[in-house]
């Protein structure tokens, strides 16, 4: 019988991956080297791929490109302070995540505008922004593209609504985008207050030294010079002429590769609540830089910590904490390690580091995408979700009807629906979710994906689920909010390793006031429509999928399915 092609893209791939530790000194060093100075055939890849990356790598010039630049930024800065009581940042992925690291690790300093990042289409939060003295709110439409759909609706929205209150609404808004996109070009129709250009050839999730990071850290009145004086110091740490075995990113990246060759891909990152934000852009760079192929390592972030005996063989781990605070976890750290587990750990001094943190993980995943043979600035599979939400909400606008109808479970009234290849009927929710979880190894993950609002206590519940599913099944599990998580880890969903299964939650509470101007669909037919589409993709990848639909009274679902859960991992 014929190999299915996935298992002959796997052998394929894994036959392509180096090895770190059998390079020579001086290869190594060579490999770093011709990084820095931007050569993009260092990649073994073919020639129209290295054309591509060549137009991703001005961000290995760490905090040079911005370093010119941080006095027009705190003199805007000064100027924003004065006008404005709140700053809502708009954007999705890489465009959002550091700044929201910022705003939750660091700031705002006194005096400043309160900073909300604005990364979901999710009803509640949006009525959350609406509440917020919007004559008073300078909108930050962030979109390195300037065609990102959620983005566009932040900025169609809540331009209507500034209109209602000013004669001038662009006197509220400003715009971070690369020179000529399509939203540079509204920007300077509507007149926006500013418009400040996203380096050209740096890709999202590698522009956390760039605009991306430092005009929200100014907005936050942080000390840009300690940011900067960070960020150089580890630039100069990584430089090529340190030698390999000293240099601070390359002892990372051989960490990451060697554990994965020997079949520690699940990176668990175990990390000082007050670091727990910086793990979650660590997650996005990491997941969508390598998850692809068929292959990558998976980050693990937000799991409860336990045992050494809850975790899995396929497991490594970073540990993440602050100066004075390392105890929080010093014990367990001591038994992973004891218990044969490699764990790297990076004690940070000052929250400030994280801007020195940026620079040695983006160059060590790039280098990463060296040894596995894959081009860590693209997200080739994050296309198959967004068509398939585009055809959903087409059709949603010509009839007003989505035409998909939910099994319904009579026990709780929860909605569900999947796909079984094998055409199988489970009319009893309990029975599907016993199946999809029967014959889990622990080398699976289990990958749950909320399209609710953003908060500590929805974060919760699903951590409740995650330890449950791990405890009994001991394998890894992941969790995102939509749709935030489908300019992250959702490449690595559909494009990484095959051994997943996911679960992905939305719930009625359609708003009819919320339509978006110039759509014909709100803003949770939006954010249901890109649930719906990332389902049908993740299935059509091989991803065995749930989707479960809950009612307006969500947290008290939940709380009910945690019951299916548990019965369904028990018998």
């Amino acid at each position: 019988m014929e190999e299915p092609t996935s298992i002959k893209k796997v052998v394929k791939t894994f036959g392509k991956i180096k090895r770190p530790s059998s390079l020579s000194s001086e290869e190594k060093q060579e490999i770093l080297r011709r990084l820095f100075q931007k050569e993009a055939k260092v990649f073994p890849l073919d020639s129209e791929v290295q054309e591509k990356i060549q137009k991703r790598l001005d961000w290995i010039e760490g905090p040079k490109l911005i370093k010119p630049k941080l006095t027009e930024l705190k003199k805007f800065a000064e100027e924003v302070k004065e006008e404005f009581s709140h700053i809502v940042w708009c954007g999705m992925g890489g465009s959002a995540l550091f700044p929201l690291v910022l705003s939750q690790t660091l700031g705002p300093r006194e005096g400043y505008p309160t900073f909300f990042a604005l990364d979901t289409n999710d009803p509640e939060v949006i009525a959350q922004v609406e509440s917020l003295p919007l004559e008073k709110t300078l909108f930050f439409i962030v979109s390195k593209s300037g065609t990102t759909v959620e983005t566009l609706s932040h900025f169609k929205y809540f331009w209507e609504k500034i209109s209602q209150l000013k004669k001038s609404p662009g006197e509220n808004f400003c715009a971070l985008t690369d020179p000529g996109s399509p939203l540079e070009e509204e920007a300077k129709k509507l007149g926006f207050r500013k418009i400040f250009s996203h380096p050209p050839f740096v890709g999202g999730r590698y522009a956390a030294l760039t605009e991306v990071g430092f005009l929200p850290a100014s907005l936050l009145g942080l000390d840009l010079s300690k940011a900067l004086k960070y960020a150089e110091d580890m630039y100069n740490s990584c430089y090529p002429d340190i030698h390999w075995d000293y240099n601070l990113a390359s002892i990372l990246a051989e960490f990451l590769i060697e554990n994965y060759i020997q079949g520690r891909d699940k990176l668990t990152f175990i990390t000082d609540p007050l670091l727990k934000p910086f793990a979650l852009w660590l997650e996005q760079l990491i997941a969508e830089s390598l998850g692809k192929e068929l292959t990558g390592i998976v980050p693990v972030v937000g799991e409860s910590p336990g045992s050494p005996t809850v975790y899995g063989t396929d497991r490594c781990f970073v540990y993440l904490a602050l100066r004075g605070r390392e105890r929080i976890y010093q014990r367990l750290i001591t038994e992973l390690k004891e218990s044969g587990f490699p764990v790297k750990s990076f004690i940070l001094e000052d929250r400030y580091e994280i801007f020195a943190e940026a620079f040695r993980w983006m160059l060590a995943i790039a280098l990463g995408g060296y040894f596995l043979s894959l081009n860590p600035f693209d997200e080739p599979d994050v296309i198959f979700s967004k068509q398939k939400t585009k055809e959903l909400l087409e059709k949603f606008s010509q009839t007003q009807d989505f035409g998909i109808e939910f099994y319904l479970d009579e026990e709780t009234e929860i909605g569900f629906y999947y796909e079984d290849p094998v055409k199988l009927e489970y009319p009893r929710f309990s029975a599907l979710l016993k199946k999809h979880f029967s014959d889990l190894s622990p080398w699976h993950y289990i990958g749950f994906l909320a399209y609710l609002p953003e908060n500590s206590e929805v974060e919760e519940i699903f951590r409740d689920f995650r330890t449950l599913v791990r405890e009994k099944k001991n394998c890894s599990t992941l969790f995102g909010f939509g749709p935030r998580y489908l300019h992250s880890t959702g490449q690595l969903f559909k494009g990484g390793p095959i051994l997943a299964r996911f679960l992905i939650f939305t719930r009625r509470g359609r708003r009819r006031e919320q339509v978006i101007p110039g759509e014909n669909y709100t803003f949770w037919d939006q954010q249901f429509a890109q649930a719906w589409g990332d389902f049908k993709a993740l299935n059509e990848k091989n991803r065995p999928t749930i989707m479960i639909h809950l009612t307006e009274n969500y947290q008290e679902d939940l709380k009910k399915f945690y019951f299916l859960l548990e019965r369904a991992l028990t018998f």
